[in-house]
């Protein structure tokens, strides 16, 4: 019998007593909603079918009529009174062009979300879920409000109550709009960005171990959120050892996780941590990579172990594909060879880094230094040919990557002190100021004899 009522009443009762006049095409909407007569259970029934149905096609114009003396009359009736109540007001939020309006409309939205707390009680989508979706409202229309710090509130208060049954957006946003706050005074606020940093990053790693539809936007979310934190001047490596120490020694066999811990070292200039290198070791263990080679390359190195580091440099040379990661990896190479004093060793890498990408002034600098270092002739005259070619790679250093310019000068102004005196130039046989003069033995470069300043 009352379905009977309620398809009467669908037609029965006049549209005038249960929805506005339509407006105009283009009118503004009103700033507050009007006052409308409380109605029946059986007609907020009705009303409910009708904006539901309007919602689904689009029709928010026509569904706000049905929807308000609802939301006014049984706020406690469905969960569609604010599900569609949202986009029914933000549609209007849209369509006014007038200011108050607009501040009235959002202000309406806000106010939605409490009337749901304090009216719509759901397990499924409890209090603090709804706080979550306020915040995100509110970063959404307030967004001159540059810190947020009511949506901060809201979404701390979220996230503490629902853990890893957040939403992945309200844990994302948590961490961005932290870190707004923590920019505004790094000093006052880098402990709590650090907090809800660690708070939303667990919370993914939750999700994403979960498995399911969502595991997959957690992993994406979670390397932005470490990406941002890694990158905002907040953390330091020996924070970051005292947040991952433990979970590199429990993801052991999860290279994926291993992974992205190494990712995040690597952004934050933290390769010199042991528990970056326990990271790379565990990962290059259970799939080497040139990645995780490099890591143990690196680790040798802060040992002193060259010929470990060498080793693990080779096979990272094996393994990789991308053309700049092999120039940097020839350059560290390197590098390593400098420290063993094998500067013919040294030179020969930094030039292949150089055949890969020729703007790589670390690479000058490093043959300098190999130049400067050889031992070509028993002459002693002769042999300080080597600082000529030496200072030609530093200025050669600055001209191709301005980075270089400090350090390139320095080494110059260090360097071109032993060139021969011009007394020795004169002097010499086989030397003639201004003329080109072949630099032999390993090194072979031609270069311009030239005398110390005096």
């Amino acid at each position: 019998m009352k379905k009977v009522l309620l398809i009467a009443l669908c037609f029965a009762i006049p549209m005038a007593g249960f929805a506005q006049k339509k407006k105009k095409k283009g009118a503004e909407p009103e700033v507050v909603a009007p006052v409308v007569e409380t109605l029946s259970d059986e007609e907020c029934m009705v009303n409910l079918s009708l904006f539901h149905e309007s919602v689904k096609n689009d029709q928010f114009e026509e569904a706000y009529g049905f929807w308000l003396p609802v939301y006014q009359s049984r706020p406690d009736l469905n969960k569609a009174i604010y599900t569609d109540g949202a986009k029914i007001l933000d549609y209007r939020y849209q369509q006014a062009t007038d200011e108050n309006v607009r501040k009235a409309l959002r202000d309406s939205i806000m106010q939605l979300h409490d009337d749901r707390i304090k009216y719509f009680d759901e397990a499924k989508y409890p209090d603090a879920y709804v706080l979550g979706v306020k915040a995100m409202d509110y970063l959404t229309y307030f967004t001159e409000d540059e810190l947020a710090l009511p949506a901060y509130g809201w979404l701390k208060e979220s996230v503490n109550a629902m853990g890893a049954k957040s939403q992945i957006t309200v844990l994302r946003k948590l961490v961005e709009v932290s870190y707004n706050i923590y920019k505004s005074n790094t000093d006052q606020y880098a402990n709590q960005f650090l907090a809800d940093y660690q708070q939303a990053a667990a919370a993914l790693d939750q999700i994403a171990a979960e498995g399911g539809k969502n595991a997959g936007h957690a992993v994406s979310q979670k390397a932005y959120v470490d990406r941002l934190y890694a990158t905002s001047g907040a953390a330091d490596c020996g924070q970051m050892d005292q947040m991952y120490a433990s979970v590199v020694a429990e993801s052991a066999n999860d290279i994926d996780k291993l992974g992205s811990i190494m990712k995040l070292y690597r952004r934050l200039g933290c390769t010199e941590s042991d528990v970056y290198f326990a990271a790379a070791e565990h990962a290059h263990k259970l799939q080497p990579t040139d990645e995780s080679a490099a890591g143990c390359a690196q680790m040798c190195i802060k040992k002193e172990d060259y010929a470990g580091a060498v080793e693990y440099y080779k096979q990272a040379l094996s393994l990789v594909a991308n053309e700049e990661d092999k120039a940097d990896y020839l350059y560290r190479m390197a590098n390593v060879y400098v420290a063993m004093k094998n500067y013919q060793q040294g030179a020969a890498y930094a030039q292949q880094a150089l055949d890969i990408n020729a703007e790589d002034g670390r690479c000058y600098l490093l043959l300098g230094i190999c130049y400067a270092s050889a031992k070509i002739y028993e002459d002693p005259i002769l042999q300080r040919s080597v600082f000529w070619v030496a200072c030609d790679m530093f200025r050669k250093a600055k001209t191709v990557d301005a980075s270089c310019t400090s350090d390139a000068n320095k080494l110059i102004a260090t360097y071109s002190q032993y060139f021969p005196s011009k007394e020795d130039v004169f002097f010499h046989r086989d030397l003639n100021e201004g003329t080109p003069f072949r630099v032999g033995g390993w090194v072979g470069k031609t270069t311009v004899c030239r005398s110390k300043a005096e």
